[in-house]
This record gives C-alpha cells, structure tokens and sequence, in this order.
C-alpha cells in the first residue's frame, strides 16, 4: 500500500467514526465531493491545503491524518 492509499484508508476511517457522509464532508470543507473520493481510493496526490482543511473538517490534527497504525 503506497502513501496516498495509506492516506486515503484514514481519512475514510476518521470520517467514518464521525458519521459523516463524503457530502457532508466535502461541504464543510469545501472541497468538492469526487475529489475527497479520490483522496479516499487514493489515487489523488493532495496538497497541503487540501490536507489542513481536511483536518479543521474532521477537527483533527494534521498529525494525526498521517497515523497510519
């Protein structure tokens, strides 16, 4: 499994344990749906941009978006 798939996998399961759709998701990130898909399936290469809103979306620190044990 490479780094975005390893990504991808957490950012799925941290959504998951808030209930959160990937609508819901995307909407208070403002990204925009397909995209948190992709970064899910890992097959986007995300920006650190991408990665800080994603982080104040599911009130996490960016650290931890990169636990991957």
């Amino acid at each position: 499994m490479d780094l975005k798939e390893k990504f991808g996998k957490k950012i799925k399961s941290l959504r998951e344990e808030k209930n959160y759709s990937i609508e819901y998701l995307a909407n208070i990130a403002n990204i925009d749906r397909t995209y948190i898909s992709d970064i899910e399936k890992g097959t986007r290469n995300v920006s650190l941009l991408i990665i800080e809103k994603l982080a104040k979306a599911l009130n996490a620190r960016i650290q931890d978006l990169f636990d991957y044990e």
